[in-house]
């Protein structure tokens, strides 16, 4: 797709982007897909369609809020690495 798009806009003017009206570009923190702190160094930008947005808290199931694994043991130290560290994502 990248080597068409070069000779398809080969000539033409870069242009910058247009936001469609009624989109909001909102700040996301990029390990938890959850807005971004104010100066939070980890964000990066999404857009997202009217009455929409990121979430503001989430749950996993089988978790709880403390960090434990629901049944009242705590995490393992490679579990919750892989957890602070981010996990490479699936591939």
């Amino acid at each position: 797709f990248k080597d068409f798009m070069r000779v398809a806009l080969d000539g033409k003017p870069n242009t910058d982007f247009q936001v469609p009206d009624g989109m909001k570009l909102i700040a996301i923190n990029r390990k938890t897909g959850m807005r971004a702190a104010e100066g939070d160094p980890n964000t990066i930008v999404e857009a997202f369609k009217p009455g929409t947005g990121p979430a503001d808290s989430y749950w996993v199931i089988g978790m709880g809020a403390d960090g434990s694994n629901g049944s009242g043991g705590a995490l393992s130290p490679q579990a919750n690495q892989a957890i602070q560290d981010g996990g490479g994502g699936l591939y």
